[in-house]
C-alpha cells in the first residue's frame, strides 16, 4: 500500500532521473507558443495564443536567476530545453516552469563556445541544437539523461557567419529555418549536418529601426512565426521553399529586449476561443485565411454595448450582422456623414476601460486599407463617448466604400492581424461630393479629340500621321477655383507603324510630388491595373500607359497594319481610363493648357531607325519622344536629337518638334477625325494643312479632306 502511494506521488509531481525529481511534462503538443523574456533580472515564461497575440504569464520567476535562452520544445518527452545562463549548461523545464540545470559533458569547442541564445530541439532526433556566430553549430543528445554530451557539428564553424537570435526546426524536412536581424530580414535554410545556410531571400524590410527576431517557431503546416523583440509584433512567413512572403503583422504579442520562443511544431495555430472579427469584404482582410482583423474578447474593453464571438469572419455580403439580425457594430456614430474635402465628426462609444483607437477608410475605393488611408492613429479613448474629427481629403472620389475601427489597449494596430483585447467594427459608408464642377476637353463638349503621330522623327518620313492614332477626352474636377483631380480616357484606334511605340502623358508645370500616387486609379477596358503608371525620375508628372502600343492590338487577317487601310479596322478598341488625384488642389490658373502633353516614345527594347541610333549610339528607347508642336519633352528625352534630320526645334525660342516649315510630328484634332490612308501624306489628304502649318490661317483645315485618301472615322 505504501509502495502504491509512492508511485502515485511520483506520477503527480513528475519523473525521477538520476536522483532529480522533474516536474510533469507539458500536454501532448500544446498549441500555444512559449515566449521566455527577461524584462528585469528574472526570466519569465509567457503562453502566447498566436491567433490573436493574447498571452498569459505562466511563470513570473523561472528560478534560474539568469537568462534562459535558445529554447525548444521536445516532442519526445514534452519538456522545454534551453540554455541556462546561470549554470552555463543546458536546462530543462516542465509544467512548473522552473529551470533545472543538466550536467552536460562538452568537447573542447563546446567548452569554449560560451552561452547560447539561439537554439531549438530537432523533430527527427532527440537532440538540442545551439548556434553561436563565429563559433559554430552545437549538438546535445537527449536520449540518455545520465549522459548528456555536447559536441561541435563538424565543419559548422566556417559556416557560422549569419546574424540571428533564434531558429526553428521545420515540422517535415529536418532543416532549420531562421530570419536574420537588421533592416533587411532574410530567410535562411540551415542544414544541421554542416551549419551551412541557403539564403531564400528578403522577407521584411525596415525603414528605420532594424528587426531583432528573438523568438521563432513553426506550425504543422510549415509556416514560420517570428516575434520582433522591440515591439512584440509577430509575423507569419509562408511558402518557405517557394516564394517566401509575409502578409503584414500577424499578431501583436509581448515585447522585450530579451526574447526567446519555443513551440510544438506539429501543432496547428487555432484562432482560439472568444474572438471578434471584422465583417468587411474579405479583400480588406477579414477572414483568418487573409490574416483578418481579430480581437480576443476580454471583459472590460469594447466598442458599444454589443460584441459577438466568432470562429472566423462572416465577411460581407454574408455578414452575421445581416444574417442573424443582430448588428454588434454599435460603437461608432457618424452624425455628419463623409464629404470630400470636409471635416467629419465621429462619436466613439467605449464600454469598460479606456484604450486606443485606430481607423481606416478605403479612400481610393480599391478594396483594401492602405497605410496612408489610416484616418485615426493610436488616439487615446476614455470610457464613455469620445468625439473625434477627421477630414476626408480633397483627392478622394465620391462613392460607396468601407471603414474599419479597432479599439485595444495595444496602442499601434494595423488594419489586419490579431490583437489581445478590444473589438473591431467595420462599416459600409458613402462618401459624397458637392459644389464640384467638371471641365471638359474638347472644351464645352463631352465628345472626343483625335491624336495622331508620325513616328519617324526626326525624319519626315511618309508623313501619313497614322503610326499611332488615339481618341482622348479629359475631365477636370474643380471646386472653389481649384482642380482636385483629372480624369483621362484614351482609346487606341489605329497603329500604322513598323516601329514599336510607347505612349504617355505629361502634365507640364505640375511637379511629380503634387500627385497623390497611392490614390491613382487606372483601368484597361474596365480592369484595374496594379503596376505603377507615374514615371520615376521626372520633374513633371509623367504617366506611362504602355511601352508598346502594338501589344494591345491585333492586325486583321490580310492587312499590313491595324486601322490604316480600308477594311482593316476592328470594332473593339483598347481603352485606358486614368484618374489623377492631387495631394492638394491646384489653382485652375496653374493647370497646364488642355489637352496637356500626350506623346509617344521609342520602345526601350527595339530599334527605332538609323538616324536616332547614329546620333545616340544605339537603340534610343525613352530618349526618343514625339510631342505636340511646341511642347517641351520630358526629362528622359535626349536633346542631341534636336536639329537633326528634318527637325528645326529651337528650345531657346520655345520651338519644339517642328520642321523648317512649321510642320509637326504630332497633332490633336478636337473631334472624332478621319486620318490619312497608309502612306498618304497628310498634306495630300488635307491640302489646306500646309497653309495652316505656315501660320496662314485655315484653322478648320482638318474638316476639308480628299475623301478618297482618308479612313472614315465618323
Amino acid at each position: 500500500m505504501l509502495f502504491s502511494k509512492q508511485i502515485l506521488f511520483t506520477l503527480t509531481l513528475g519523473i525521477t532521473c538520476s536522483g532529480i525529481l522533474y516536474a510533469a511534462p507539458f500536454e501532448e503538443c500544446p498549441t500555444k507558443a512559449f515566449i521566455i523574456q527577461k524584462p528585469s533580472s528574472l526570466p519569465k515564461n509567457f503562453g502566447v495564443d498566436l491567433g490573436t497575440g493574447s498571452y498569459t504569464i505562466l511563470s513570473n520567476d523561472m528560478g534560474s536567476g539568469a537568462a534562459f535562452n535558445g529554447v525548444g520544445f521536445n516532442k519526445f518527452d514534452r519538456y522545454l530545453y534551453g540554455w541556462d545562463y546561470a549554470s552555463g549548461s543546458l536546462g530543462r523545464v516542465g509544467t512548473d516552469h522552473q529551470v533545472v540545470a543538466l550536467d552536460v559533458s562538452k568537447d573542447g569547442a563546446s567548452a569554449s563556445a560560451g552561452n547560447f541564445f539561439v537554439g531549438d530541439v530537432a523533430l527527427d532526433e532527440n537532440a538540442w541544437y545551439g548556434y553561436r556566430k563565429n563559433k559554430g553549430l552545437f549538438k546535445v543528445t537527449l536520449d540518455d539523461p545520465d549522459n548528456y554530451e555536447m559536441t561541435l557539428v563538424a565543419g559548422s564553424q566556417s559556416n557560422a557567419t549569419y546574424n540571428i537570435t533564434d531558429f526553428a526546426f521545420h515540422p517535415d524536412n529536418g532543416y532549420l529555418y531562421t530570419v536574420t536581424n537588421g533592416t533587411n530580414a532574410k530567410l535562411l535554410k540551415i542544414d544541421k549536418a554542416s551549419g551551412s545556410a541557403e539564403d531564400l531571400g528578403t522577407v521584411l524590410t525596415a525603414t528605420q529601426r532594424g528587426f531583432t527576431f528573438g523568438a521563432q517557431f513553426f506550425d504543422v503546416n510549415g509556416n514560420l512565426y517570428i516575434s520582433n523583440n522591440s515591439d512584440g509584433n509577430i509575423y507569419k512567413v509562408s511558402d518557405l521553399d517557394g516564394e517566401p512572403s509575409v502578409s503584414g503583422i500577424f499578431a501583436y504579442g509581448p515585447s522585450s529586449t530579451s526574447n526567446d520562443g519555443a513551440r510544438c511544431a506539429l501543432a496547428d495555430v487555432p484562432v482560439g476561443d472568444s474572438v471578434d472579427f471584422g465583417d468587411a469584404p474579405d479583400s480588406y482582410g477579414s477572414n483568418i485565411a487573409s490574416n483578418g482583423a481579430r480581437h480576443k474578447i476580454v471583459s472590460g474593453i469594447q466598442l458599444g454595448s454589443l460584441i459577438d464571438n466568432e470562429g472566423d469572419a462572416y465577411a460581407y455580403p454574408l455578414s452575421d450582422d445581416v444574417s442573424d439580425n443582430s448588428d454588434d457594430d454599435d460603437g461608432i456614430t457618424m452624425p455628419t456623414g463623409f464629404e470630400v474635402g470636409e471635416d467629419t465628426v465621429l462619436v466613439v462609444d467605449v464600454v469598460g476601460n479606456e484604450g486606443y483607437l485606430n481607423a481606416w477608410i478605403d479612400l481610393n475605393h480599391d478594396g483594401d486599407f492602405d497605410s496612408d488611408e489610416q484616418v485615426i492613429a493610436s488616439e487615446y479613448m476614455d470610457e464613455g463617448e469620445n468625439i473625434v474629427i477627421i477630414q476626408i481629403p480633397s483627392w478622394v472620389e465620391a462613392g460607396e466604400t468601407w471603414a474599419r475601427f479597432r479599439l485595444s489597449t495595444t496602442q499601434s494596430l494595423g488594419a489586419t492581424g490579431g490583437a489581445a483585447d478590444g473589438e473591431v467594427e467595420d462599416y459600409p459608408i458613402t462618401i459624397t461630393e458637392t459644389g464640384v464642377t467638371t471641365g471638359y476637353y474638347p472644351v464645352g463638349t463631352q465628345g472626343v479629340a483625335t491624336i495622331v503621330y508620325e513616328d519617324l522623327y526626326p525624319l519626315e518620313g511618309d508623313y501619313d500621321f497614322n503610326d499611332v492614332v488615339m481618341e482622348v477626352k479629359i475631365n477636370e474636377f474643380e471646386k472653389d477655383g481649384k482642380v482636385r483631380r483629372v480624369k483621362i480616357e484614351v482609346k487606341v484606334l489605329a497603329v500604322g507603324a513598323t516601329f514599336h511605340n510607347g505612349f504617355g502623358i505629361q502634365l507640364p508645370g505640375i511637379p511629380r510630388s503634387a500627385i497623390k500616387e497611392s490614390a491613382i486609379r487606372w483601368d484597361l477596358d474596365g480592369v484595374n491595373q496594379s503596376h505603377a503608371i507615374l514615371e520615376e525620375g521626372q520633374t513633371n508628372a509623367v504617366f506611362i500607359f504602355t511601352e508598346d502600343v502594338h501589344s494591345y492590338t491585333t492586325v486583321p487577317f490580310g492587312c499590313e497594319f491595324l486601322g490604316t487601310q480600308l477594311g482593316c479596322t476592328q470594332t473593339e478598341h483598347p481603352t485606358w481610363t486614368l484618374t489623377i488625384p492631387f495631394e492638394t488642389p491646384i489653382d485652375s490658373n496653374d493647370m497646364p493648357e488642355l489637352p496637356y502633353d500626350p506623346f509617344i516614345f521609342a520602345n526601350p527594347n527595339l530599334p527605332h531607325g538609323w538616324l536616332p541610333e547614329a546620333v545616340l549610339g544605339g537603340n534610343p528607347g525613352r530618349a526618343l519622344e514625339v510631342h505636340l508642336k511646341n511642347k517641351a519633352p520630358t526629362d528622359k528625352f535626349d536633346t542631341r536629337l534636336f536639329g537633326t534630320g528634318d527637325d528645326a526645334s529651337n528650345p531657346s525660342e520655345g520651338l519644339y518638334f517642328q520642321n523648317a516649315n512649321g510642320m509637326p510630328w504630332a497633332l490633336i484634332i478636337p473631334e472624332r477625325w478621319s486620318y490619312p490612308v497608309e502612306r498618304i501624306p497628310l498634306n495630300e489628304a488635307y491640302p489646306e494643312f500646309v497653309d495652316y502649318a505656315l501660320g496662314n490661317g485655315n484653322a478648320n483645315w482638318y474638316q476639308n479632306a480628299d475623301t478618297g485618301l482618308i479612313i472614315p472615322n465618323k
